[in-house]
């Protein structure tokens, strides 16, 4: 198995295809398999896609320790000087996209193109774990909560009620190796605390921004669309693009949608 030993941390990863380096950053405590399920298939056709472990997540190590959305944007730069990758498109969805922002400002030379998924600068309103997801945890159960709460922010209910056991098979690998609680919490801490709002104008790259037109439902008031109009207000060279009728897991529900969108924006061909 590819490990790599970063920042007094192994970290797992693995890379896919041959061709313009594209990495993938996941989701608050999540784990890479679930770009495994579509994106990976998709783009290793044509690029050396980059996946991996966050500290704390999946196969890499668990150190008690704070995390910060800018200790895993370094753990990124290290892992692309690893890989001997100068320069990666980077796609980020959710935690990830928080993480991508701070890889295109402090190591703007590594990042050639962003895609910033169903993402936002900061949570002016909660910078500690969100008292909804407390209650959730303690009312539900850790297992419990996640599972449902990934359906109700990812899935509307129409695709829920009409596709079972294309929900089912996420949430396999959404489950099959959640992290240790306190790591959990630690992510959530960390996402929370994250702030690039007053920042977002150093980003001169080329960004494509994506959303869900439904994405309104979370742990706090700041909606994943909401913090989309941020983002393509800060950034300068920003393109949004609303995925009509998709809540936040729309790389799954919809990827053939989501990789037209993407590919058209590596290409350059025309708006998106």
């Amino acid at each position: 198995m590819p490990y790599v030993h970063l920042n007094d941390v192994d970290l797992y990863y693995e890379t896919h295809g041959e061709g313009p380096p594209l990495v993938f950053l996941s989701g608050t405590a999540c784990d890479g398999e679930l770009w495994k399920l579509n994106q990976v298939p998709e783009f290793s056709r044509d690029h050396r896609v980059v996946i991996f472990d966050y500290r704390g997540t999946g196969r890499s190590g668990k150190p008690s320790i704070k995390f910060t959305t800018k200790m895993f944007a370094e753990d990124v730069a290290l892992l692309l000087d690893h890989l001997e990758i100068r320069q990666a498109i980077v796609c980020g969805h959710s935690m990830g996209g928080r993480v991508a922002q701070l890889l295109a400002l402090d190591y703007p030379d590594k990042v050639g193109k962003l895609i910033l998924a169903s993402t936002g600068d900061a949570m002016p309103e909660t910078q500690g774990i969100p008292l909804k997801l407390c209650l959730g945890l303690v009312e539900k159960g850790y297992e419990r909560f996640i599972r449902e709460y990934a359906c109700t922010i990812g899935f509307t209910e129409e695709f829920a009620d009409s596709h079972p056991d294309r929900v089912e098979r996420f949430l396999k690998v959404r489950i099959a190796n959640l992290p240790p609680i306190e790591f959990h919490l630690r992510h959530v801490i960390a996402r929370q605390e994250h702030d690039t709002s007053h920042r977002l104008g150093e980003i001169g790259i080329s960004t494509l921004i994506l959303v869900g037109e439904d994405d309104h439902l979370g742990s706090t008031s700041m909606s994943h669309r909401t913090s989309a109009d941020n983002l393509v207000y800060g950034i300068r060279n920003a393109k949004l693009h609303i995925l009509p009728k998709e809540r936040h897991h729309y790389f799954f529900v919809n990827p053939d949608a989501a990789h037209r969108i993407i590919r058209e924006f590596l290409d350059n061909r025309g708006s998106v």
